[in-house]
């Protein structure tokens, strides 16, 4: 699997300089960032692997975006699958429920456009922190927490839905650059994205607010 996801990667980055070089590159995004930026934002679910097992991260994300080609801002990511397990805690069998969050900085630029599709190519570092949870007269208490951070690049296809709504499809891979090695499980996988986006910029614009 992550083969397929490299070539994937690396065919998505050959789009992204068809027709120019990278000097013509770095020209386009010089002159993306002279332009008004505009506000951006979105929510998505990422499906990923833990321990070879399906779960499901929901995310909301908050930015800025230059002449809709690039785009900077900060997500929050938050572990929604419930899982559980048993872990042995003092010697003690421990009934723990996986906890995992993150705020996550991206930057993304987008390779190909028209008035319907977007494909883009989204990169995201992930700050927070991986625990496991169990329930106690206070309410629930945090075992084994430590700081984590994962870099996530990935290839991403949007289709706009509606005049302001779109919806998109994407793969790419989560890398733990600091894992939480207190933790059993390993959260180093293939990801599937799923968003929604709702477009400001013609919100502001049919409002004569732009």
């Amino acid at each position: 699997m992550p083969k397929i996801i490299k070539i994937v990667f690396a065919f998505a980055l050959l789009c992204s300089f068809v027709g120019g070089n990278a000097q013509s590159f770095e020209q386009e995004l010089k002159d993306a960032v002279k332009t008004k930026p505009t506000f951006e934002f979105r929510m998505d679910s990422r499906h990923s692997f833990i321990n070879q097992k399906g779960v499901k991260t929901a995310g909301v994300k908050v930015g800025i975006q230059f002449a809709e080609k690039l785009s900077f801002g900060l997500g929050y990511n938050q572990l929604w699958s419930p899982r559980t397990g048993i872990i042995l805690e003092n010697k003690v069998e421990t009934k723990v429920q996986l906890g995992f969050f993150n705020f996550s900085p991206y930057v993304e630029y987008v390779f190909f456009r028209d008035k319907k599709w977007e494909l883009s190519i989204p990169v995201q570092i992930g700050l927070g922190s991986s625990y496991y949870s169990i329930k106690s007269g206070s309410g629930k208490e945090k075992l084994r927490n430590d700081f984590v951070m994962s870099y996530e690049p990935a290839i991403t296809f949007q289709y706009r839905l509606l005049r302001y709504f779109g919806v998109g499809l994407g793969i790419g891979y989560r890398f733990m650059v600091i894992p939480n090695s207190k933790l059993e499980e390993k959260f180093t996988s293939p990801v599937y994205i799923f968003k929604t986006r709702i477009y400001f910029q013609d919100i502001l614009r049919d409002l004569n607010i732009d």
